[in-house]
């Protein structure tokens, strides 16, 4: 039996309230005033348990990852079951682990705080039991946990902002952990409340919160309107515009066992195909570029693959619909496929133009585990056994943008099918010829950067893609995403309220097409350009698409500077008092000095 040293109330209950911070300071609540007290939670709980015996310590570290597991991510269990094929007890146990190593970021923030605080008492720099030398070491050690603790499924002490756009504007500046830093620095601070010593410092904390939350409002205050042309591409106003459109299909999850059955895949194909022409009749200015999600038609893809490598997932009918798709309503199509290479299979986005037929395609860089890869295997083939739905896909080596063109004067105007088309989309030679290659000046040339799936929840990832990209030319950020398997909204919007920060951070438009939801496209400044489309909706949504052209030195300060400057201010925090102690006691021997002199 465990003999508690200490009373457990209090860091229950900061557990407790860092773990209902989290979920309500995340989509899809999206409280701020929630996020604000998961951090100052997060503040008093490391206050809490800083004397009390380091094996109840982890004890204490092990309960929180668990209930921030149960709290925040309930959905995983169930989603591990769904996507790989794992039975109850194995998703369960595979949950529990997940939650140990994922959350480990909390004592690693809690210990590298408590290190700072020991070194600084050792050295007399200051006294540990200083609320003041607490409170502001405390954010920089929690976000340089969040910055080298890997995850699998990432949250960021930044996303406690979700609920607040104008406080999310700091991610332009700092990126999702200078936002974190400032949120940090905020909370925690109000717990100075609490001391008479410490109003002062906490009434700087609340005006620094205040402060950085006003910067936001006005950043948005100022931020551009768009003009709606009369047609589509419009390059007026400094920035290229689109008219686009989003298809959420909410077909079911591709399981293994659907591989091979013709009446789902069919279904698949004819429900987006049926969708976007619809969306591109029944919108003007029509379609220039047509958005499909990830999976909208899944297992297949459209590379009938390299001389003597014939690729296994080809399918003609596929490949017939993207052509016909593009040459019937004369947009450019982005789509997700799954092609078999000599090495493995890959998870691709392809950009299909409508007028030239030029086609790019981009490798998905970051693979899901137990979902499209199953690690460990070579090592443990058993696993196999365990995880049967679990995919064997490749990971791409670099980022690739999308290239592609619009021409000012629109050659093809969207029609409605007719039975002759429908019938021949099975053979894609007949709709492989286009109209050829415009000149620029006909024209104007733009590109995307795609992030499949969660690859849009790592802020490194983008800034490859942005240092991979052409500059000088007009650009926006593609997230195709298949939420289907989780069938959570919890889930869907988790993961959507992330990818929001990579459009702010970078300064470029984000386009989210989900297969059930949450699908979105939103400015540079985080915006909405329509209204989202809800998990488990079936939809589309015309966009008048805003693109900013990526600048040589970035279209941001945080794409430019990157995270300089969380790394500038903790150092200034880390190191101001000892350099103040420096000097204080340099500056006593040269009067103790000069006084022995003088006598």
């Amino acid at each position: 039996m465990i003999f508690l040293p200490k009373n457990p109330v209090r860091p229950f209950l900061y557990s407790l309230g860092l773990s209902l911070g989290l979920l309500f300071g995340m989509e899809p609540f999206a409280f701020f005033p929630a996020g604000i007290g998961g951090g100052l939670c997060a503040f008093l709980l490391f206050t809490e348990l800083k004397d009390w015996p380091l094996r109840f310590q982890i004890y204490w570290f092990l309960f929180l990852s668990q209930l921030v597991n149960l709290t925040v991510f309930f959905w995983i269990p169930s989603s591990i079951s769904a996507i790989s094929g794992a039975g109850t007890f194995i998703s369960w146990l595979l949950f529990f682990v997940y939650g140990i190593f994922s959350h480990i970021k909390l004592p690693i923030a809690f210990y590298g705080w408590k290190i700072c605080l020991k070194v600084y008492s050792k050295y007399r720099i200051y006294s540990d039991d200083s609320i003041l030398i607490r409170w502001l070491l405390f954010p920089v050690c929690a976000v340089a946990a969040d910055m080298i603790t890997p995850q699998l499924f990432p949250w960021y002490w930044g996303n406690l902002a979700e609920g607040s756009l104008a406080f999310s504007q700091a991610a332009a500046v700092t990126g999702i952990y200078g936002t974190g830093f400032f949120l940090l620095f905020g909370s925690s601070g109000l717990a100075l409340f609490r001391d008479k010593s410490g109003k002062k410092a906490g009434t700087v904390a609340a005006s620094i919160l205040s402060f950085v939350w006003i910067l936001g409002a006005y950043r948005l205050l100022t931020a551009p309107e768009y003009k709606v042309p009369s047609s589509t591409p419009n390059t007026e106003d400094g920035y290229l515009k689109l008219s686009a459109l989003l298809v959420q299909p909410n077909t079911a999850p591709a399981k293994r066992e659907y591989a091979e059955n013709p009446e789902y895949l069919g279904h698949a194909m004819s429900r987006n195909l049926e969708m976007a022409l619809r969306g591109s009749l029944e919108n003007h200015p029509p379609p220039d570029i047509i958005f499909l999600p990830e999976s909208a038609v899944p297992f297949h893809g459209t590379d009938k693959g390299e001389a003597g490598t014939p690729n296994e997932s080809y399918s003609p009918t596929f490949h017939g619909l993207t052509l016909y798709l593009t040459r019937k309503t004369g947009a450019d199509l982005l789509y997700n496929e799954l092609n078999q290479f000599r090495n493995g299979l890959k998870n691709q986005v392809t950009l299909l133009s409508s007028e030239t037929g030029q086609i790019t395609r981009y490798d998905k860089r970051r693979l899901l585990a137990f979902g499209e890869y199953l690690p460990f295997e070579s090592s443990f083939p058993f696993l196999r056994s365990l995880f049967r739905e679990t995919s064997r896909y490749i990971p791409g080596e670099k980022s690739v943008p999308l290239l592609g063109f619009r021409s000012f004067q629109r050659s093809v105007r969207p029609s409605p099918p007719t039975q002759e088309e429908i019938a021949q989309i099975q053979t894609p030679e007949r709709f492989s010829d286009f109209l050829g290659f415009p000149s620029k000046e006909e024209g104007v040339a733009y590109q995307i950067l795609p992030l499949v799936c969660y690859e849009a929840m790592f802020p490194s990832l983008v800034r490859d893609s942005v240092r991979e990209a052409k500059k000088d030319v007009f650009t926006l950020l593609a997230n195709p995403t298949n939420d289907a398997w989780f069938s959570s909204k919890t889930e869907a919007w988790q993961h959507a309220g992330t990818a929001k920060f990579r459009a702010i951070e970078f300064g470029l438009s984000l386009v989210r097409p989900a297969v059930s939801g949450i699908s979105f496209a939103i400015d540079p400044y985080g915006r909405n350009l329509s209204i989202p489309i809800e998990s488990g909706e079936i939809g589309n949504r015309a966009i008048l698409l805003p693109v900013t052209r990526l600048s040589e030195e970035g279209n941001t300060f945080y794409s430019r500077w990157g995270n300089i400057p969380f790394y500038l201010y903790s150092f200034l925090i880390l190191f101001s008092f000892p350099l103040a102690d420096f000097f204080r006691k340099s500056g006593r021997k040269s009067m103790d000095t000069d006084s022995a002199r003088n006598v």
